[in-house]
């Protein structure tokens, strides 16, 4: 658990210095959960074919026009949400790089993703590739509602995991980073000023 304490530090510490070099309104952070799906022989192997997972929490950054990096850290912290109940753990960090489409019916912004994850189960980490799609549903300027489907493959070689499939359901905000640090500025300039 210590060596996942220092990963989420790093990663914190990354997202700190790139925060402070591209600063765009198009960041966005999101809050949800989770489900994992092993197949049946899979599941024996696991422990569960159904895995939820909450809280789940993402961070994605715009690269360019169509391209956006996101991050995300999943937990499962509760066991039981009465419809399944989890005898094993599920920890997962993901990075992926996403193309996004362009926007249909005005609201719905669609997009497709590669990546890869680090997936802590009852063993031990274990490394895995994905692909998969989502998109974003804006129901207001800064609040969507972000379902997305990974398909995770872990390659043989690694015993302690297997492929799966992981969907996903989040809010999504969109920060505004801009206003934010031109607001600071503003102030640093207006107390420069004073003296």
């Amino acid at each position: 658990m210590k060596s996942t304490f220092f990963i989420v530090l790093f990663c914190c510490s990354l997202t700190t210095s790139i925060i402070s070099q591209n600063l765009n309104e198009s960041w966005q952070i999101g809050v949800g959960f989770g489900i994992a799906k092993f197949n049946e022989s899979d599941a024996g192997y696991i422990g569960d074919q159904y895995i939820f997972q909450t809280p789940r929490l993402n961070l994605t950054m715009p690269i360019g026009e169509r391209l956006s990096v996101d991050g995300a850290i999943s937990f499962n912290t509760i066991n039981d949400v009465g419809i399944m109940t989890n005898s094993v753990k599920y920890f997962s960090m993901d990075a992926s790089i996403r193309y996004n489409f362009d926007a249909i019916l005005n609201n719905f912004s669609p997009y497709l993703f590669v990546g890869g994850s680090i997936v802590d189960s009852e063993r031990k980490m274990t490394p895995t590739f994905n692909i998969g799609a989502g998109g974003i549903y804006w129901v207001s300027d800064r609040i969507g509602i972000n379902p997305q489907v990974y398909y995770k493959h872990s390659l043989e070689s690694y015993e302690s995991m297997r492929s799966h499939i992981q969907g996903a359901l989040s809010i999504i905000i969109k920060l505004d980073w801009n206003n934010l640090f031109e607001g600071g500025n503003h102030a640093a300039r207006s107390s420069g000023s004073c003296n």
